[in-house]
């Protein structure tokens, strides 16, 4: 299996490439008090599901396997994700595994499909993701109720910040690399202000709107809209909210991401069985990478997968036109942002994870449909999803636009 590398490879057209036909996501809403928080993740697995289906018009029977990034779910979210395919109307044909790679991991469920594609085991596949973080995240809240006693007590310390608290990697970052907390809230309000203008304009495109309905009997209704985006927020009201994770930290409840629920959807296949199909590609896969780092500065991880990025595909960061960076925290983004010496006018022009939120499982699809569709927008043609994953990761992605307005 090979991969293409340079600009001019990069753009050409071949039958082998892997496409992407249709990228779409649920609005993202408030965890507990938002539209989608009485929703199973396997309701919100299949809508999404049977969205694509629907806006593709795709034989179901094509669909090979389905990859499902999921973090909270018990048993690792597959029971549940298979129920929801099968119950969206896929064949028992088409196969099913979760991902956990943290918040990267529907990210990692494209990479997974497209690495089947590559290597020609499948010509069509779905990568999907899920989190309802309002039904599984405020129990544990991400850690361990059950860890080994005897690595618990250890003098391994690197294994022990692997159960540290994502906020407290937060102040790490802040502290280590001198990110002000003026800063983060300039960060956390422009998000929230690209986010506004986005709704305003009618720019999220790749979201379907989802009927929630509390039991087989009562009334539906529709939730079509993000709910964290904050169009009134200022730098005073900001600057105003206390430390979230101790006396004198820098990170708050207002620049850090949302915690939320949604779901996301990507389906990936060869341009041949595109073309046999008759379905029209919006964007191309090309590559990505992960990159590891210590545990308790997470955040920093985009700063080491992108490069490892650039280099597997011969570019420069001035190639790229646009970046979906996830936001995590407003400290570990702006760290990763100064690192790579990146223009802040191409970094998530509709807003990132601060303002419209984080559901775990759900976030890289949910990157990934937003770049394509403000690649499509702007008339951009290369664009890098990259985010930072808890235990010390990064991944990073490089998609092509095919969808010129």
């Amino acid at each position: 299996m090979s991969f293409t590398k340079g600009i001019k490879s990069i753009l050409r057209r071949n039958a082998d490439d892997v496409v992407i036909v249709s990228a779409i996501r649920t609005p993202i809403t408030k965890a507990k008090k938002g539209g989608l928080a009485k929703s199973y993740p396997e309701e919100l697995l299949a809508a999404i599901v049977k969205q694509t289906l629907k806006l593709t018009a795709i034989d179901p029977r094509y669909i090979e396997d389905v990859a499902v990034g999921t973090v909270l779910q018990a048993l690792g979210g597959q029971k549940t994700s298979a129920m929801a395919i099968k119950y969206a109307g896929l064949p028992h044909t088409s196969t099913l595994h979760t991902v956990n790679r943290q918040c990267s991991s529907s990210a990692q469920a494209v990479t997974n499909i497209a690495q089947g594609i590559f290597s020609k085991q499948l010509a069509c596949g779905l990568a999907a993701g899920v989190e309802s973080m309002t039904m599984d995240y405020f129990e544990t809240r991400g850690i361990p109720n059950r860890t080994s006693p005897m690595i618990a007590s250890s003098t391994v310390q690197e294994a022990l910040d692997v159960l540290m608290p994502m906020g407290r990697t937060s102040e790490n970052v802040s502290q280590e690399y001198n990110i002000s907390r003026a800063d983060q809230d300039e960060f956390a309000l422009a998000s929230h202000m690209k986010a506004h203008a986005a709704q305003k304009n009618n720019w999220f495109t790749e979201i379907v709107p989802i009927e929630v309905q509390e039991t087989a009997t009562s009334a539906t209704t529709v939730v079509d809209r993000d709910d964290g985006v904050r169009s009134s927020l200022t730098l005073d009201k900001l600057a105003s909210l206390p430390p979230a994770f101790g006396k004198g930290g820098l990170t708050t409840a207002g620049n850090a991401s949302q915690i939320s629920d949604g779901a996301s959807a990507i389906l990936l296949m060869s341009r041949q069985r595109a073309s046999e199909l008759g379905l029209k590609p919006i964007g191309k896969f090309v590559n990505s990478t992960v990159a590891g780092v210590p545990s308790n500065i997470m955040g920093i991880a985009p700063a080491l997968a992108v490069p490892k990025l650039l280099s597997l595909t011969g570019l420069g960061k001035n190639d790229i036109d646009l970046w979906e960076l996830n936001e995590a925290f407003a400290s570990q983004s702006l760290h990763v942002i100064r690192q790579l010496d990146l223009d802040m006018n191409r970094i998530n022009v509709h807003g990132g994870a601060i303002a419209l939120g984080h559901p775990l499982g759900a976030t890289g699809g949910r990157c990934i449909a937003t770049l394509l569709a403000s690649m499509a927008r702007l008339g951009k043609e290369l664009g890098i999803v990259s985010m930072c994953a808890s235990t010390g990761q990064g991944y990073a992605a490089l998609f092509v636009n095919e969808v010129f307005e």
